[in-house]
Formats: C-alpha cells, structure tokens, sequence
C-alpha cells in the first residue's frame, strides 16, 4: 500500500454566470502573473550587475497587488496566490537553465487556466458537481469515478477552445499490483503509417486525423488571415478554428487511449522501441505524421497503464537495429526507407515492420528473462 498522485480530468458545464466568473478569474490570474513579471524584469535591468541589491530586493506579494486591484478580491484568492508561486519557480527554473525565460501572458491564447488548491474540503465532488471556490456547484461530465478515499488535493479550470474543464491533483492509497505472470507478450514497432506493426502482424489503422482534416483547417485559416486582427470577427473565427483544433486532439486521444487500453488488457509483456522523436521530426517529410500518430503520448499512456495493472513495459535500446536484422537468422543486412519489404540472404522475405516488430519483441523478452531471472542474454 502506498501514496499515490494522479491527475482526472473531467468536462464542466457551467452556468452563463459561472462562466463569466471563470472567465474574471482567468483575467486576475493573468494580471497577477504579468504585473509580478515586469516587475521581476525591471529589478534585474536595473539591479543585474549589482547581485547584494538584486538580492536584497523585496518583490511585492498577491495581498499588495489585490488592494492596488480591488476587484481581484472577486475571484478565487488561492489562484492569484499559485500564479505568485508558479512565477518564483519558472524563474528558478529559467536561473537553473532547465527551462526558458517565462514571458508574458496574452488574454487571446487558445488556452486559459488557473490552479486552485484544496483548504478544508473546499472543493469535492458531489453526484455529478464539483464544488469549486467562488463558482459553487457546476455540472461536469463524470465519465470516470475517483478512487475510494481518494483525496483531491487541486484544480486547474482551463479553457480550451470554446470548452471549460476541470483537471484534478489527486492523492490516494493505492495497492500495490503483483506482477502478473508472463503468458502473452508483443512487441510494437513505430510506422508512421498506422502507428504501430505488432509481432502477430496486425495494424493499428490509426485514422491520421489532422491529414484528413487539413482541407477544413486550411480553409479555416484562410479565413482568419482575411479578418482584421483583433476585432470580434478575428477572434470569432480564431475560436472556430481553435475548436476544430481541439477536436482533432480529442479524437487522437481517444483513439490512442483505447489502443493502449487494449494492449494492456490483452498483453502481460509490452515492448516497445525507444526513438528520438523530436530528431526525427526535423525531417520535412516526416514532420506531420509523426505530430499526427503522437507515438510520444501513446508511450506515455503505455506506462501508466502497465503500471497500473501490474503489467511490464519494456523499452528497446534506441540504437538497436530491429529494422536491418533478420528475424529468422539474425543477420543484418542494409534496407533503404523506399523498401516495404526485408529479404534476407537465409531466403526470408517479409514484411519490414513485422520483421522489426518480431526483432522487438524478442529483444523484450530477452530483457524481461534477464531481469527476472538472471539469465545471461
């Protein structure tokens, strides 16, 4: 039994008037945020060269910015006070080098959102409502329940195209799943075409959903660069366009959600390849199927839900050659990107995803017998 952290995310339906407050609250956010950032780029022009003053300086707070702004004393206080902490850590973050500078916040992003936290039950689900600060009960879609005596410890209410949602931070004890026993095991080569060949020879078919919408989102956009910039007419047609946007990651998500599920229901043994997907992105040709197929987030999806069933995931070493070594003798022989087919000089001929797919899953269980029982591979 042990503590454990996890992210729901559900869709709301909130009222006209709690709409017109989530919509203030993101605005407060904003302000908090960009006021607390220009100040934080004033000192440090001024004061960059001089570390004892840069250091000694006292930055303002939340409580000083809201009674300079008293209408921020309408919305959530606990989103205005996780703006504050959100900036200190980007701009450790950024003095680290793990991430970039933080820049300002713009009120036509796509995507609007702010983090509240939990104070004394403050915010819980009730039937299908979840009570929320400032807002009271909104509606939501509670697809999924939240695990018995689990504890929600925050919400983020975001924003995405014309749709409100709710992402909940939540704790709870979860047991630990034995390992099953290893019965069934597959290995999954990446296609770019389908997503994935598996070692039984069968597809994925993922439908490429922004390929078949890009006649829709080119007109869209067209449309957009005709309207002035910034007036009601643009930003309508940049929501539409934002919306059709967000439709196309739902319909991946969905689809990649069910693959996985499917996977890991069906399979003990996973094994799938490692790939340097941003470097492989660099290549013209290949940029929008592999931003379509999202092998990352599939990945990603994988491991949680292996995780959860007490499943193994196993991931090939990136440098190995699954695609140039021969399934049946083991040799490995030179095959250009044009070539759908893998012949071998042992007189094998198949196909060169089955036959990297194969190739992957061997290595998994060579991997797994390794770990598991101390067999010398």
């Amino acid at each position: 039994m042990n503590e454990t952290m996890k992210g729901y995310v559900y869709r709301l339906k909130p009222t006209t008037k709690q709409i017109d407050l989530i919509n203030q609250t993101f605005g407060c956010v904003r302000k908090m945020w960009n006021i607390l950032l220009l100040e934080r780029k004033s000192i440090y022009e001024l004061y960059g060269k001089y570390p004892e003053l840069l250091n000694g300086h006292q930055y303002v707070n939340p409580k000083y910015i809201k009674e300079q702004f008293p209408y921020m004393y309408d919305v959530d206080s606990q989103s205005l006070t996780t703006a504050w902490l959100h900036l200190k850590q980007a701009y450790s973050n950024f003095f680290n080098k793990s991430h970039d500078e933080p820049k300002y916040k713009s009120r036509h992003a796509s995507i609007q959102s702010y983090t509240t936290h939990t104070i004394s039950g403050n915010i819980r689900i009730e039937d299908t409502h979840i009570k929320l600060l400032k807002l009271g009960m909104v509606k939501m879609k509670l697809h999924r329940p939240l695990p018995k005596g689990s504890i929600i410890k925050a919400a983020t209410i975001k924003k995405d195209g014309k749709h409100y949602y709710v992402s909940l931070r939540v704790e709870y004890s979860h047991l630990t799943q034995p390992e099953k026993a290893l019965e069934k095991a597959i290995g999954l080569d990446y296609t770019l075409q389908g997503l994935y060949m598996d070692s039984e020879g069968h597809k994925a078919d993922y439908p490429n959903y922004y390929k078949e919408s890009l006649e829709k989102l080119k007109k869209e956009q067209r449309i957009l660069s005709k309207r002035v910039k910034g007036s009601s007419n643009y930003l309508k047609q940049k929501e539409k366009l934002s919306t059709l946007h967000l439709h196309i990651k739902n319909q991946r998500k969905d689809f990649l959600h069910k693959a996985s599920r499917y996977l890991v229901n069906t399979y003990d043994l996973i094994s799938i390849e490692t790939l340097d997907l941003t470097e492989m992105a660099k290549t013209k040709h290949f940029r929008k199927s592999i931003y379509d197929t999202s092998f990352g987030i599939f990945t990603r999806y994988l491991e949680y839900k292996t995780k959860d069933e007490g499943k193994t995931l196993i991931k090939i070493d990136q440098y190995y050659p699954s695609t140039k070594t021969c399934s049946v003798c083991g040799r490995e022989n030179d095959i250009k990107l044009i070539e759908r087919t893998y012949k071998c000089q042992c007189g094998h001929v198949m196909d060169r995803d089955l036959n990297a797919a194969i190739n992957i899953g061997v290595q998994g269980l060579i991997k797994y017998a390794t770990k598991a029982y101390g067999i010398d591979a």
